[in-house]
């Protein structure tokens, strides 16, 4: 590593450098704008070199979103490939050498130096994750996805076609089933045209799809990737074929993945996306998939508590994954880090992050979807969101330096104390059992650790935070959003007096209204409806 003399970025407001970009100009603003913000000077872009020390944006191969940090005489060199790549390098330059933190798409920390002057080592990295994108809401905001190298979710239509449970898309039971009930699953002894799967040997159903792929890319030219993959349900077709086409494989895969490789021949150009989700999880023992075919591989029944890696309760999911391994150069992993039934309860999964990312990435997985909420909030949303950007980015990332510099940077003050929420009701979990469902909740708990000795302390840690940030005000809200999770448990578990109760769900709804919280439950229970039905069973 070469370190570099200090090097004088402004001083008293002025610019001591100035940029050049003659490519990377987006890279190039946002490298001008934060500079500003810092230093309070203006910073001058130019596309040659001058005899003032610069900031030098150049093309360089670095993978596709890798890139290098370097010093050549009195310059700066932020190297990339392309243009993305150098807006990640950018924002990554900001934050390790500026001291700049992207915490929430709400608050960023951008500290203060009209003298900035900066020293640094050589930098370069390119991330073994090709693809990463977090389901967070903050994370659907293309400038906040970029600032923590995430692909952000409302632009993956650009790239994709279809994401995911496409048939039906493709064959349409509407347009088909009266006379064609043979087109769908055999399943429990008829033919089922709704909530099933499609019946995947008949040549006629091979056709539709193919034709209707077609028009679909013709109407989306640019996009890669198009899924054709099963329904989200488990009624896959057991007719003859379908059944000797399984059996020969020894999973229900064997169906799906034939029918995938035939339809990918025809589109070379493509990548067909299938998913290796419920009953197709388990890998096929003879089919292997066609070269331009991506594996979406869906953990969804792993124990959430304790790592994937030496977890009893995975096995399953650990041993799908290195089957899938052997056979798929290129693993697709959908994960999970959300509990569906009780959005805003407490999720103690933060220590199982790092871990289960490096476990995937040393087994083939290039890509990584994770599954949080789609809905506004969320517990810890913000703090799971920054902890699995900067280990999807780098699974040897020091998980719990990142997590501190989080808590004490976003919530001041009460990081401490907050801090000391997230160990003990993690080591009142693991002791426990280590137990984490993603269609779980406090109920389940109730005995171990939300019970209500435990629940106590939890939410006598969170009153001292509010407490503690009295004197600011943008501080205490942050903390009060953080200890929604609890008193939503206090209230589902039904915890204290009366009054206790009727002032535990006041500041719950209170809290919910003014973050814009719609939804405790992913499908069907709205924060109104939640808030409703407690005040009536505590009048009971």
């Amino acid at each position: 590593m070469n370190l570099s003399k200090p090097i004088c970025i402004a001083e008293n407001k002025n610019a001591n450098v100035c940029i050049v970009a003659k490519e990377y100009k987006r890279a190039a603003d946002i490298l001008a704008k934060y500079l500003h913000k810092i230093t309070d000077a203006v910073f001058r872009i130019q596309e040659t070199s001058s005899v003032n020390p610069s900031i030098v944006l150049k093309s360089a191969d670095h993978g596709t979103d890798g890139f290098a940090w370097r010093i050549f005489d009195k310059d700066i060199v932020i190297e990339a490939g392309n243009e993305q790549a150098a807006v990640y390098a950018v924002y990554d330059w900001l934050e390790r050498v500026a001291g700049c933190r992207y915490f929430s798409r709400d608050y960023e920390y951008i500290p203060f130096d009209a003298n900035l002057t900066v020293c640094f080592e050589e930098y370069s990295f390119t991330p073994v994750l090709e693809y990463r994108e977090i389901l967070y809401k903050d994370f659907g905001v293309p400038e906040f996805a970029e600032k923590h190298k995430m692909a952000p979710c409302s632009k993956r239509e650009e790239h994709w076609g279809f994401w995911c449970h496409s048939f039906y898309t493709l064959c349409p039971p509407e347009e088909y089933f009266d006379e064609h009930p043979e087109y769908f699953s055999l399943y429990e002894g008829r033919r089922v045209g709704d909530k099933a799967q499609l019946c995947l040997p008949n040549p006629d159903v091979f056709t539709i799809v193919l034709d209707n792929l077609k028009k679909h890319m013709a109407k989306k030219p640019a996009a890669r990737y198009w899924s054709v993959s099963q329904n989200d349900n488990a009624a896959y077709c057991q007719c003859e074929k379908c059944r000797e086409l399984n059996e020969r494989d020894g999973s229900p895969m064997g169906s799906v993945l034939n029918f995938v490789n035939r339809i990918a021949e025809h589109f070379p150009d493509k990548v067909i996306s299938t998913l290796a989700y419920w009953y197709t999880r388990k890998a096929p023992a003879i089919t292997r998939p066609a070269s331009n075919v991506h594996i979406m591989l869906c953990n969804i029944e792993a124990n959430r508590g304790l790592p994937i890696e030496t977890d009893v309760r995975s096995a399953g999911s650990r041993q799908e994954l290195l089957d899938w391994k052997e056979i798929c150069k290129n693993v697709f992993l959908w994960d999970y880090c959300i509990q569906f039934r009780n959005l805003v309860s407490p999720f103690p999964n933060l220590r199982v992050l790092g871990p289960n990312i490096r476990f995937f990435t040393e087994n083939n997985v290039r890509s990584l979807f994770s599954q949080c909420n789609r809905e506004i909030g969320g517990e810890f949303h913000e703090l799971r969101g920054y902890l699995l950007a900067k280990l999807m980015w780098n699974p040897y990332a020091d998980e719990r330096e990142i997590m501190t510099d989080f808590l004490n940077g976003y919530y001041k003050q009460a990081g401490p104390l907050i801090l000391q929420y997230i160990d003990l009701i993690h080591d009142e979990m693991e002791k426990a059992g280590g137990e984490l469902n993603i269609f779980g909740g406090p109920l389940d708990a109730g005995d171990t650790w939300m019970r209500e000795e435990l629940f106590r302390q939890y939410e006598s840690l969170f009153e001292q935070a509010i407490l503690l940030t009295e004197c600011d005000k943008d501080v205490q809200f942050r903390v009060r959003t953080a200890a929604m999770p609890v008193y939503y448990a206090g209230i589902v578990l039904e915890y204290g007096s009366p009054e206790e109760k009727f002032r535990r769900i006041a500041k719950f709804a209170d809290q919910a209204r003014k973050t814009g919280l719609v939804m405790v439950e992913e499908w069907k229970i709205t924060v109104d409806k939640f808030v409703t039905d407690a005040v009536a069973s505590n009048d009971a």
